[in-house]
């Protein structure tokens, strides 16, 4: 087993509290025995009259009851052992037993000697009282009361010869007397000359017996004054004790591994039920119907639970100042007692009060203190202002212990001295929590800072990754596209150039093998004109491929529609005019807006060129083609240019009007004599819908063929229109 060990200056600084505390004890102890108690003066804190009546006569004529306050009956009382006379019985004056003794009240009547001998716990007797009242609340009968606060076990009162209150019944055996013990008030009109208390009290029930608690004499109004504020004080205590249990419990559900909350909430609700149940035994306003007896056990139960708590409390706080095996060993003998609490009735253990007291509960009261002690003089953080309030505590038990073993003549102050040691550790747990919670918020900006951090880091790497995805992608759909390109292109040219090849070889084949020979020049230009053809089909279908892969660039820029469609149609006039076909141009005025067109210059003239090409090849010499530009639409809300190649050539049958932009549509088109690639308005199909334009054709066989470009307009911004 390991026991604490400290230094040698830690022992001086423990010997020195120690030594204080021991100080502090006997100081609190000889107050308490030099407390004027049986002298005739006013009490500061009460404003209580102790008076010292002798041989069971009080004269209080000089009493004051107004501005002096309630009187404490406190000195000789007649005493009748084994005797329940009621006031018949002293009506002459001789009463059956004529030689009674002059005890002092309050006192317990073991402590009463008679034929040499300490009464017994057991048995029954007669109190009996005289005072002389002030005339002047004789006179006009004015309401008085008695506040006696404990008599044991069982008691009746008269008051000049009337039955005035008690509490329980009395009675000569066990069988006939039932306990019920706690502070009542009785109230009494009082009569000229001496007033008679009698008290009967009976007692086999408990260790205590007798008037062992003061008794206090008052008007009506500060009898009832006084019991309130009694009451009310020991309310509020209570009440401070629950609230904070509950507090405390609450704490604990919500956070299971403080497990010190629990214990110091358990110790909490220990102390309250132990004040709810003594002093004014407010226990009987909430519970009007508990037992005597389970109250005094739950007193008893109560006071076990809070030195078990406490140890277990004090082991968990600080467990590097504590001795391993002290918590078990408590826990057990305390476990034992309460079972014997229980199981047994008050006669019985009630007699075993100062073992157990002396026994135990000084034993863990002194080692706590030393743990607290201990773990202030080694600086444990916040043990100071808990070893501070738990000696506060210390010494109030310890009056306690002595009050309730009969060494002291002082009153209950446990419930006074736990207030101050909770107070102090409710404030030391409540620092704790509160550098918990600022810990917690530190850590909380700390991990705020780093999930911005992490934040800042997983942005940069998602930009980063996300870029490095972008261009991965662009490079594959760029890969895609080529392939695309590849496919297409191989294709096209396996498939649309096996008839030139199949030409070129036949007409080879037979010059080779001199089965032309006399129009051998002939069939060798038509060699050449299919190698032309193939070599102008090569041309256009990779044009044809690029465009439909996105493999070409268009250098898009914002033109002036009227003057880049009028230098267009004057650069290709004289070539018309050349072939014996008349040219007509038709371009309107300036529009009033600046609208441009936005294009690629050099793509729309290629579309212009192949519309021409193909109406040259169509149209006979002495025919006409006309070249118009119309600005259509611009008042409206779809403004558009038209641009318009129309010829009066052969023209094209209505069927092939849906296929003529496909893709070798010239070969299927039976009326045809011009040779070409049959991939011109398929590429010009392409450029006007990348310029998000339209194409058309309208067309008759025999009258012509008019091919029309629909291409969007907008407002210019300044500086931005080009003729070209």
């Amino acid at each position: 087993m390991r026991l604490v060990q400290f230094e040698r200056k830690d022992r001086r600084r423990l010997f020195m509290y120690g030594l204080a505390a021991v100080m502090l004890g006997a100081i609190i102890i000889l107050a308490a025995q030099l407390n004027p108690k049986f002298k005739d003066i006013e009490s500061p804190d009460t404003s209580t009259i102790i008076v010292a009546p002798k041989q069971g006569y009080a004269d209080l004529s000089a009493w004051n009851p107004g501005s002096q306050g309630t009187l404490l009956l406190d000195g000789e009382w007649e005493f009748y052992w084994d005797q329940l006379l009621e006031p018949a019985d002293f009506a002459s004056n001789e009463p059956s037993n004529p030689d009674p003794l002059w005890v002092q009240v309050p006192m317990p009547w073991t402590e009463y000697i008679m034929n040499g001998q300490p009464l017994p716990h057991e048995g029954y007797a007669t109190y009996r009282l005289r005072v002389l009242l002030p005339k002047a609340w004789t006179a006009p009968r004015q309401t008085l009361g008695i506040y006696p606060k404990s008599i044991a076990s069982a008691y009746e009162i008269w008051i000049n010869g009337s039955l005035r209150g008690g509490n329980g019944t009395v009675g000569t055996e066990r069988e006939d007397t039932h306990p019920k013990s706690y502070p009542d008030t009785i109230y009494f009109e009082p009569v000229t000359g001496w007033n008679d208390i009698v008290i009967q009290v009976a007692n086999f029930h408990q260790r205590n017996s007798g008037i062992w608690q003061g008794m206090e004499l008052g008007t009506s109004e500060s009898i009832s004054r006084l019991r309130t504020s009694r009451v009310a004080a020991q309310i509020f205590v209570i009440g401070i004790f629950f609230m904070m249990s509950m507090y405390y419990f609450f704490v604990y559900f919500n956070r299971r591994k403080e497990v010190s909350v629990l214990l110091f909430g358990g110790l909490c609700l220990s102390v309250g039920i132990r004040t709810i149940v003594l002093g004014e035994s407010t226990a009987l306003y909430f519970l009007p119907g508990l037992s005597w007896e389970w109250a005094v056990k739950a007193e008893y139960i109560s006071i076990s639970m809070v030195a078990l708590t406490l140890i277990f409390f004090v082991n968990r706080e600080y467990p590097q100042e504590s001795v391993s095996w002290a918590p078990r060993t408590a826990g057990v003998v305390l476990a034992g007692f309460i079972l014997f609490f229980l199981l047994t009735p008050a006669r019985i253990y009630t007699h075993y009060l100062s073992l157990f007291i002396w026994g135990l509960l000084f034993p863990v009261l002194m080692y706590t203190l030393f743990v607290y002690i201990l773990s202030a003089v080694r600086r444990r953080r916040g043990s100071l202002t808990t070893a501070l309030g738990f000696l506060f505590f210390t010494l109030f038990a310890l009056n306690d212990m002595l009050f309730y073993t009969g060494l002291l003549a002082t009153d209950d102050l446990l419930s006074i001295g736990l207030l101050g040691f909770l107070i102090t550790q409710a404030l030391n747990l409540s620092a704790r929590f509160s550098r918990a919670i600022a810990e917690k918020e530190q850590l909380a900006e700390q991990l705020w800072q780093s999930n911005r951090s992490l934040e800042r880091t997983v942005a940069e790497r998602t930009y980063s990754l996300q870029q490095s995805n972008a261009s991965l992608q662009e490079a594959n759909h760029k890969m895609a596209d080529l392939e695309k390109f590849r496919v297409r292109l191989l294709s096209n040219i396996s498939h649309e150039l096996g008839t030139p090849i199949t030409s070129i070889k036949g007409f080879a084949k037979a010059l080779r093998d001199g089965i032309i020979t006399a129009d051998a020049p002939k069939y060798a230009n038509r060699i050449y004109e299919r190698s032309i053809l193939m070599e102008r089909m090569i041309h256009d279908l990779i044009e044809l491929s690029k465009l439909e892969t996105n493999q070409i660039t268009f250098q898009m820029e914002e033109l002036a529609p009227v003057v880049f469609f009028k230098e267009l149609f004057q650069k290709y006039e004289w070539e018309i005019e050349d072939k014996g076909i008349q040219c007509v141009i038709l371009v309107p005025a300036e529009p009033a807006l600046p609208w441009v067109l936005s294009g690629d210059p050099l793509r729309l003239e290629q579309v212009l060129s192949n519309l021409i090409s193909n109406a040259l090849r169509f149209t006979e010499p002495g025919g006409c083609i006309t070249l118009r530009l119309v600005l259509d639409g611009i008042e409206g809300n779809r403004p558009a240019a038209l641009v318009t190649v129309e010829d009066t050539g052969i023209g094209i049958e209505p069927e092939l009007h849906q296929h003529i932009f496909e893709r070798f549509a010239q070969a299927r088109q039976p009326s045809s004599k011009a040779q070409g690639s049959g991939l011109g308005l398929a590429i010009c199909k392409e450029i006007v819908h990348y310029h998000h334009g339209e194409i058309k054709v309208r067309s008759d066989p025999g009258k012509g063929s008019a091919f029309c470009l629909e291409l969007p307009l907008k407002l210019a911004q300044q500086g931005e229109v080009h003729s070209k």
